[in-house]
């Protein structure tokens, strides 16, 4: 059948059509799988990964067949592991290739036979995770795997993104994802009436990391100091593209990758600025210290707000200072265009999702909006917020509005 024909279904389900044809072309994978085993077994007993100087059979079936190593990897298991008769099984369709390599391995783990006849009931997933149950672990494997653990934190070639990787011990990672866990938990909802903007469990475990090291960094700070705020990072501005780009190019950061218009935003307004120009490899200016919020101001704030203004948000966690207007905007950088908030609000929800606070909300029962590029929404205009205590005697004007009770004359 070409590329853009249809199948005639005519009354047949066009799903079990799909799945029969489906499992028939699996099925003549298993047999040409079957096929490479026996000329396997043939590059095994000419020791041909010898001759063509290959350090095992791995590398030589995954160089010479284009494959990835995870399927050169069962084949040169099942290759030497099976016998011919079994193979030749295999290559007349009557056993399947992926579900013999699982069961191999859980017999090669110790599995009793009625452990192997009753993993027929167990998808391929389940086979391998019972096959772990009897692998054994000497003193000598666990001190191999503490030998190995590592942790690797690289950026990536384009110095966008950092990546990270690494391996544990099984007890050490325990720990680590228990206390990611926990700290994933306290993570508050973006906008409980919007769930798409929920964030994923491995979002709030990567939040949760970045959260446990910046506490790390700031344990010898005294709480509620506002110099503690301050990022720790530098940033280099290759000013003139800075400029023109509006910080989408020429922005990276000391030692790591490069950053946008958000990051800067971020280091500006929690931060410091310390301008230096170099031209041609020579420093020939530096630049004043300068602060987005000075620091008598930003004390001025916090003590003010207490805790984050988001409405209903009740974290104290990492207060922070933000302009209700941005400077880019127009806004002023006094204490009524501040506003107090929280580490989550602060530098997940403005400074990474792009939200914005409601300048028309009550000072310390602030909203959000959603960011610019989202399209579905309209702001609502000539809208009132209003305090509980004003819903209250709004809603009993309505009452007397609506019924108009006879009130009794004052004469008796």
């Amino acid at each position: 059948m070409g590329m853009y024909e249809v199948a005639a279904f005519h009354d047949a389900d066009p799903i079990l059509v799909a799945e029969n044809n489906l499992k028939e072309a699996q099925r003549e994978i298993d047999r040409l799988r079957g096929r490479q085993l026996a000329w396997l077994k043939t590059v095994i007993r000419r020791r041909g990964i010898v001759r063509d100087g290959y350090r095992s059979l791995v590398d030589w079936t995954a160089s010479r067949l284009d494959i990835p190593h995870t399927v050169a990897r069962d084949l040169a298991y099942l290759a030497r592991r099976l016998d011919d008769d079994t193979i030749d099984l295999m290559q007349r369709g009557h056993i399947p290739f992926d579900r013999t390599a699982s069961t191999q391995r859980l017999l090669q783990a110790g599995a009793s036979a009625a452990d192997v006849a009753g993993s027929a009931d167990l998808d391929l997933a389940g086979v391998t995770k019972l096959a772990t149950r009897f692998r054994k672990l000497s003193r000598g494997d666990e001190r191999n795997t503490f030998e190995r653990q590592y942790v690797n934190l690289k950026v990536s070639e384009d110095g966008a993104v950092w990546h990270l990787s690494g391996r544990l011990t099984a007890t050490d990672g325990q720990i680590v994802r228990k206390a990611l866990d926990q700290r994933a938990d306290h993570i508050p909802p973006l906008t409980p009436s919007d769930p798409d903007a929920e964030l994923s469990p491995g979002q709030k475990q990567a939040i949760g990391l970045t959260t446990m090291a910046q506490d790390d960094l700031d344990q010898h700070l005294t709480p509620g100091d506002p110099s503690g705020r301050e990022p720790a990072v530098m940033l280099i501005q290759d000013q003139t593209l800075a400029d023109q780009s509006g910080n989408t190019q020429g922005v990276e950061v000391f030692g790591g990758p490069r950053v946008g218009p958000q990051a800067v935003e971020e280091v500006e307004c929690e931060g410091r600025v310390e301008p230096v120009t170099i031209t041609d490899g020579q420093v020939v200016d530096i630049g004043p210290i300068r602060r987005q919020i000075p620091k008598r101001l930003r004390r001025a704030v916090l003590a003010r707000d207490r805790k984050c203004v988001i409405d209903s948000c009740r974290s104290s966690y990492r207060l922070q200072t933000h302009h209700v207007i941005p400077r880019c905007d127009g806004g002023e950088n006094t204490a009524d265009n501040l506003a107090t908030l929280c580490w989550y609000h602060h530098h997940i929800a403005i400074h990474r999702r792009g939200h914005r606070i409601d300048p028309d909300t009550l000072p310390h029962r602030r909203r959000l909006l959603p960011p610019r590029t989202w399209t579905g929404y309209r702001h609502p205009t000539n809208v009132e917020y209003l305090s509980p205590y004003e819903q209250q005697q709004r809603a009993y004007q309505n009452f007397l509005d609506k019924y108009h009770p006879q009130q009794p004359h004052p004469g008796g």
